[in-house]
């Protein structure tokens, strides 16, 4: 008796299905806790190969998860196929909602990202490394059409700080206030210009946009002249949008001349530490540092070691910087002598040495 019953309470149920008709629990079905389906977009755009879950509450025959084909569109049971490519997770949630009209009675669909192909994009101009970058996948329930479990899953960080990052942060020519998104859609390319340095002045970072594959992002050169260029120069090589390295060169009176590369946060003293410091012949208070302008001029600075540390002057290394390491005076007259007494000079200085005469 028990079986028959169930038999047709599960008939009366695929019945109510098909129907449009919602089954109550005067007839025997279960409730089910619901869950609220509306999130702020997060503006992740599917895109071929992602691997995505599609959870339709209460039924779990429906529920699965699947990769987004080749052409763009994933196959749903009673719908058939399904354009998803280049919707958001809340879009594509919305439309199933729309194609299951009239077969469940009050859908209530969610759509998860698991895992993201890897995502390509190109970054040109003022960058460390132009051209394409790839985000590694992500993966994890990261993107969704709604909340569970009073837990909103939000899609990863494929931003435009972020593509700067792999490009390996942006030049001290960077102009980070025109810095400009090309997306590219059936109709035409689309552009929004970002202004990355008010958002480094204000920390408000909701304008770093999210990214869609195929996105290009334009790093353009400060104009020449700028009276923000310094100071943006300054604080751009100290924020997270600076390379984690740059080269310098040092030479001079320093133990192992040539190039060295350094933290763009660090100073003068650890370029000159880099080249294994300075060697006794080293006059500390004759340094220059020398520097291309985005004008093309060359810039010399004339610096003291010692004013640099006590902070009465100061300077950010920069990359492509040339620093060079003065002698004292003694050894510039020493060597002024050797070349004019020639081999006899230099037995003189062999023999006067302690007394500093050449």
């Amino acid at each position: 008796m028990n079986r028959i019953f169930w038999l047709s309470l599960g008939l009366a149920c695929t019945a109510a299905l098909w129907a449009g008709e919602p089954v109550s629990a005067q007839q025997g079905a279960a409730p089910v806790a619901s869950f609220d389906a509306s999130v702020t977009s997060q503006g992740y755009r599917l895109r071929s190969g992602d691997q995505i879950r599609i959870d339709v509450l209460g039924f779990a025959d429906l529920s699965r998860e699947q990769t987004i084909l080749p052409d763009g569109t994933i196959n749903i049971m009673y719908v058939g196929a399904v354009r998803a490519a280049g919707r958001t997770p809340e879009d594509l949630s919305e439309h199933l909602r729309s194609q299951f009209t009239g077969i469940l009675k009050k859908p209530v669909i969610a759509v998860s990202v698991m895992e993201t192909r890897p995502l390509q994009v190109n970054v040109v101009g003022e960058v460390m490394r132009p051209g394409p970058q790839v985000f590694l996948p992500q993966t994890g329930a990261m993107a969704t059409g709604g909340t569970q479990g009073g837990l909103t899953r939000r899609v990863g960080v494929e931003r435009i700080s972020n593509a700067i990052a792999l490009a390996g942060g942006v030049t001290h020519r960077a102009d980070v206030r025109q810095v400009t998104l090309i997306r590219q859609l059936p109709e035409g390319d689309q552009k929004e210009t970002v202004n990355l340095w008010e958002a480094l002045q204000t920390g408000d970072f909701r304008r770093d946009l999210t990214l869609t594959d195929g996105d290009t992002i334009q790093v353009p050169t400060l104009p020449v002249d700028d009276k923000i260029t310094e100071d943006m120069a300054q604080q751009v090589a100290t924020s997270s949008l600076a390379p984690r390295t740059i080269s310098v060169q040092v030479a001079g009176e320093v133990k192992r001349p040539g190039s060295v590369d350094i933290d763009p946060r660090s100073g003068l003293l650890n370029a000159i530490s880099a080249a294994g410091g300075a060697t006794t012949e080293a006059n500390l208070e004759d340094i220059s540092v020398a520097r291309m302008l985005p004008n093309g001029r060359i810039e010399r600075v004339a610096l003291n070691l010692n004013k640099v540390s006590d902070g009465s002057q100061k300077v950010q290394v920069r990359n492509g910087d040339v620093v060079f390491v003065g002698r004292g005076g003694s050894f510039t007259a020493a060597d002024q002598s050797r070349a004019f007494l020639g081999p006899l000079g230099d037995i003189l200085r062999i023999f006067t040495f302690p007394f500093r005469f050449f």
